[in-house]
Formats: structure tokens, sequence, C-alpha cells
């Protein structure tokens, strides 16, 4: 055991060490603090609101175990779709596994090892979105010293399920698809197979659900004591022990609920360990091979074919992030989880969805639409690795006969580009699901290319503020930075604002008048982020970066 945690400790100095790194751009994480805090407690406070609304209305029925149920349920779904992308990233995406294979190290000591970063990820979620609801409802029913005691030995054990859960079906999955002697499409595929398999199971759950039946059971349930816990975890009963044990605290059937959960949580990871012995390093090994193959002289001229300066940059960038697994995840896949769950969503509840947004005016539609989108442009990893991606090879472009502001400006065109497709997901919900009138779709889409823009220009300028170039494995461009993190703070939160206020004007109604006021606003902070950008390019152009 001791083989083990020497691992796990030497690739979370790998991950997080310190060495290399600069101090000179704090005052960007004390900006993204101050947005963070009133963001904070705002969020803390819709939290408080929502467990105190819901126990009011379900504790007269006996059905207040409900929200315990609903928050089991929804941060054991949550940990598992975090878990698909960082087994993916950790376990199969990194070039560092290889460094590994050669030591006298088991298959479940290099996998617990990996495992640690990805475990670390994990408790941070769950920080944020169990310990607030869980701390809340305890406040609001009264709850004794045990129900927290259990709590936090059930937070301990929170990602163990979800987490083994996903890493078993990659390890089974890739044990397969690395057969294929292409390393690049391999891991492209499997990225794309998480994806899909995660919607898979979403849509077979939803078309099971007979709405009708649903209604009948309802009824019944809601006459039994925790019957609605029991209706909404008969499919996942590692929810219904954690929830039971928390409201049965004070008495000995929650100590045995505990015990189920502790129970449970021990034969999933001595699970994951003895699976990891069988099936992990086979996955990885062969992993390095190549797929040669000879290309036509047409397809040669067609390639070499004359084209723009910024066209041609910009498509070496998109074929940088679709034909690097790790870029092609973080920069692509990881974007479109929000839009694409959204669009499954809304698409087989749409019966449920007519007139929805009529229930706002047309201003509320717009800035709650236009809110919505901006966080998910800003999200995308594309802009906030645009320098970093080029590593060591960064100094090259020194080189070319290029001017630097032809260079950014395709690195700015490829991460909107990349934004264009969450666009367009947005947009086939606006269309088909909400049935939005055509002059809001076209304001709206006009106001949120604009801002993908600008959001390209920040992410871009705050990754040449701070680029990470010597990295030895692509992860280390993302992993322990906090760039995307606080870009996305910065633009929500002067959006976030802005649309608070223009919702709270009364002086200012009306679908034009607003929209004209968030143009105003997105043109001045582009220009301004512009301005600052070339700036900056023109302080680097004659130095390394």
């Amino acid at each position: 055991m001791s083989k083990t945690w020497v691992v796990m400790k030497t690739m979370l100095k790998m991950q997080y060490s310190k060495a290399g790194k600069s101090n000179s751009q704090i005052w960007l994480y004390v900006i993204a603090g101050l947005f963070f805090v009133p963001l904070l407690f705002f969020y803390i406070g819709i939290i408080n609101n929502l467990v105190e609304a819901l126990y009011n209305v379900l504790q007269p029925l006996g059905q207040d175990s409900l929200i315990l149920g609903l928050l089991f349920l929804g941060i054991h779904m949550l940990l598992f779709l975090i878990s698909f992308i960082t087994v993916l990233s950790a376990f199969y995406f990194a070039e560092d596994i290889e460094s590994f294979i050669p030591f006298p190290l088991h298959s479940y000591q290099v996998l617990l090892g990996k495992a640690a970063n990805p475990f670390l990820y994990l408790y941070l979620t769950a920080s944020a979105v169990f310990l607030p609801a869980f701390f809340f409802y305890g406040a609001i029913s009264g709850a004794n010293i045990l129900y927290y005691l259990y709590g936090i030995i059930m937070f301990v054990l929170l990602p163990i399920i979800p987490f083994t859960i996903a890493a078993i079906l990659l390890m089974l999955v890739m044990r397969f698809v690395n057969i294929a002697k292409n390393k690049d499409r391999s891991k492209v595929i499997a990225g794309i197979f998480s994806l899909a398999f995660i919607i898979l199971i979403n849509v077979l759950v939803r078309l099971n659900t007979n709405s009708g039946d649903l209604i009948n059971n309802l009824a019944v349930f809601v006459q039994e004591k925790d019957g609605l816990l029991r209706m909404i975890t008969s499919y996942y009963p590692p929810a219904f022990f954690s929830t039971m044990g928390l409201t049965e605290a004070s008495s000995f059937s929650g100590f045995l609920f505990l015990l189920a959960v502790i129970v449970i949580s021990a034969a999933a990871f001595f699970l994951f360990i003895w699976l990891g012995q069988l099936l992990y390093l086979k996955g990885v090994l062969g992993i390095g091979a190549g797929n040669k193959r000879k290309s036509s002289q047409k397809k040669i001229k067609k390639q070499i074919a004359a084209r723009p300066v910024w066209l041609s940059y910009m498509l070496k960038e998109l074929r940088i992030i679709f034909r690097t697994p790790t870029f092609f995840m973080q920069c692509v896949v990881q974007s479109l989880f929000g839009p694409v769950f959204l669009l499954i969503i809304l698409m087989l509840d749409s019966g449920d969805l007519t007139g929805f947004m009529n229930m706002f005016s047309k201003k509320e539609s717009m800035l709650i639409l236009f809110i919505a989108t901006s966080v998910l442009v800003g999200s995308n990893a594309a802009s906030i690795s645009s320098i970093s991606r080029e590593g060591k090879s960064w100094p090259a472009n020194l080189f070319l006969p290029l001017d630097p502001k032809q260079i950014f400006f395709s690195k700015i065109a490829a991460a909107w580009s990349l934004n264009l497709i969450v666009i367009a997901l947005v947009l086939a919900i606006c269309v088909f699901l909400f049935q939005l009138p055509m002059d809001m779709i076209l304001i709206w889409l006009i106001l949120i290319l604009i801002t993908s823009w600008l959001s390209s220009i920040l992410g871009t300028y705050l990754d040449l503020l701070q680029p990470k170039l010597n990295w030895t494995d692509e992860q280390e461009v993302f992993k322990t930075r906090f760039i995307g993190l606080i870009a996305l703070i910065i633009q929500v939160g002067i959006f976030g604002v802005l649309v608070l206020i223009l919702w709270n004007i009364d002086a200012i109604q009306g679908l034009y008048t607003s929209s004209f006021v968030l143009f105003i606003v997105i043109v001045i902070a582009t220009f301004v982020m512009s301005k600052l950008l070339s700036k900056k390019i023109k302080q680097n152009e004659h130095q390394h970066i």
C-alpha cells in the first residue's frame, strides 16, 4: 500500500507543482474573487430559499425526505458526468501514463494514483452542491448531531459509486477501442462515445416514463410516508439508502442504512480495483501506435492550394483541436454537454413546453436567453488555451512572416467558430421547441454572435497574460489553471449585473429598447478588450512570451 501512496503523491505533485509558475498575475485572481463573492452569496441564498420552500410544502405531507432524495440523485448524476470526462482525461489521454508502465507497479496501483486528481474535482463539486443543501436542510428540520455526523461520512463516500460506474464502463470500452491501431482516432471515438452514452441513458429513462402511469402512481405514493422518495429512487438504491440514513439518523434503522451505504461503497471500490487490475493497462498498451496512409496527389494539391493567411492559420488551429484528443475533449465535447442535454430533455418534454416563454415578457425572454447562452459560450476552453496549446513551439511564431495580429485574429476566429456549434443548438431550441418570434431570434443571434467574439478575445487575452508553455502533457494546459473560471466569472459577472439591472428598470421596456442597451454595452466591451489585447501584443511583439 505504501507504493500506492507514493504513486498518488507523485502524480498530484506533477499536476499541482508550482515550479515555473509566475505570481505576477495575482490581480486576476483578486478581480475574479471580487466577482465571485456576490455570486457566492446569491447562490447560497437561492439554495437556502429553495430548501426552505420545498420543506414547507412537503413536510406537512410527510414527504420532506424527497428533498434529500433529489439532492442525492442530482449530485450522483453530476459526479457521474464529471467522472466520465476526468477518467478519460486522466486514465487514457494523459501522456505521462507511459512513464509509469516500466516501474514495478501493479495496474491497480497506477490506477489509484491516476484517480487521485479526478477525486479532487469530485470532492470540490460535491462540496459546492451537496454541503449547502445538506446543512440548510439540517437547520430547517432541526436535525440532531447524528444527522451531521452521518452526513459527513456520506460526503466522504459520495464520489465513490458514480466514479466507479463511470470508470468501469470506460475501462471496458477502452480495453477494445485501443486495439485499433490509431491512437488519436481511438481516443476521439471514446470521447464521443462517452457523450452519446450519457445522452442515451437520459433518453431511455424518459421514454420509459409514462405520464399517465406517473400521475396515478404519484397519488398512491403521496399517501405513504416517504412514498415520493421511494418512487424517485426506485431505480437507484444508493440514493434511497443515503436519504433514509440521514432522515432516520436518530434511530437504529438510520445506522443500518448508513452501514448499507458504506458496504455498497466499499464493494464498488474493490470492484474498481479488481477490474482495473484486469483491464486498465491492457487498454493503455498500444495507444502509441499510429496509422500510416498514403495521400493521393489530388488531395495533396487541394491541401497546398493558396488560401488567405488568416483562414489557413484558423484551419490549422481547428485541426490541432480536433486531432488532439485532450484538446478535442476540453474544447469541443465538454462544451457540448450542457446544450446537448438541454436539447434532448426539451425535445422529450416538448409537449409540456408549448408557450413556455409566454410566461415572460419579450424583454424578460430575451434577457433569460441571452444570459443562459453567454454562460454556455463563455465556458468553452478553446480561447483560454489559444496560446498555451502551442507549448514550447510558440516562439517559432516569431520567425513566421506574419503580422502578430493575424495570428491572434485566427486564434480568436477558431474559438469563435467552435462556439457556433453551441449557438446552433440553442438556435434549434429557440426555433423548434420554444417557437420564439423571428424578430426575437434574429436580435438574440446578433447579440450572442458578438458576445461570442468578446468571449474569445477575453479568453485569449487572459491566456496571453499567463500562458502555460512548458508542458509535457496536453492536460497541463487545462489542469491547475483558473483562467477559464476567471474568464467565465468576469463575463457572467458583467452581463449578469447588466441583465439584473435591465430586468428591474421599468423605464426600459420592450424587446428593442432592452436589446439596444445590451448591444451598446457588448460593442463597448468588445472594443475595450480588443484594445487591451492589441496593447499586450505590441508589448510582446519583439520578445518571447
